[in-house]
């Protein structure tokens, strides 16, 4: 487990700051690395994939409408587009963009940071339910940074329940108290109380070298520049975070 620090205000990590040892600039260097390659990566996919869509085009016009090929081709070319569209959600979720706030649909919200996620929960079986309240209001936000948010919780989540036999995953809107609030709760084994003081630090992680001990902070730092509040609950049973935005 690494050490936890003390604060996560700036979204601009200092690399010379003396609170980091050599390990830990040379993970977070890691860390960009692999975020430019993953956009590269998004960005070079496309060529391809336009030649195979291309390709299955071509093909299907020189089949017989009742040719048993059809049925395969269909099922490249659906296969073919959803690659496409996860390579669309990597760019626009790596781009670097100025925070642009505008009255956001809560249940689009919710139904962005699920597919995005959505590779993740079949790999892990995760079951997912999703339950919005109609009529929600508008909330000023930025859609990107809070989807980044709600991504990094439902990431948490599922990894918590990865020893579980019961893997379901609740996700939830609603309004209370002139707010709206998002709830997400997992399965998983909870929290350990002497880990809990520090989740939202950065650097602070349980999962060894497969967590960055990054996610739960830079959730909290944007809702709390959305003007918001994420708390936690957590036991033997699960655990469960509230996020909740002023309407």
């Amino acid at each position: 487990m690494n050490r936890p620090f003390r604060s996560c205000e700036s979204p601009a990590i200092d690399m010379t700051s003396p609170n980091f040892t050599a390990d830990e600039l040379l993970h977070f260097s890691r860390l960009i690395t692999l975020g430019q390659l993953s956009a590269c990566f998004a960005h070079e996919i496309k060529n391809p994939l336009m030649l195979i869509q291309g390709h299955i085009r071509l093909a299907e016009k020189n089949l017989a409408v009742d040719d048993p090929l059809q049925v395969s081709f269909e099922a490249i070319d659906r296969a073919s587009r959803r690659i496409e569209e996860m390579a669309k959600w990597l760019l626009d979720f790596s781009r670097k963009r100025t925070p642009q706030t505008e009255r956001f649909d809560i249940a689009e919200l919710v139904s962005d940071a699920v597919r995005f996620t959505q590779p993740y929960f079949r790999y892990q079986h995760i079951h997912v339910h999703t339950q919005v309240q109609h009529g929600l209001p508008l909330v000023p936000i930025d859609r990107w940074q809070m989807i980044q948010a709600i991504v990094n919780v439902l990431q948490n989540a599922v990894d918590a329940m990865s020893r579980s036999d019961r893997r379901v995953l609740s996700i939830t809107a609603r309004l209370a108290e002139n707010q709206i609030q998002i709830v997400i709760s997992d399965t998983g084994t909870g929290i350990v109380a002497a880990d809990l003081p520090f989740i939202f630090e950065p650097f602070f992680t349980t999962k060894g070298e497969e967590g960055t001990g990054l996610g739960l902070c830079i959730t909290r730092q944007v809702v709390e520049q959305h003007q918001g509040t994420i708390d936690v609950q957590t036991g033997s049973s699960g655990t469960t975070f509230t996020i909740s935005l002023p309407v």
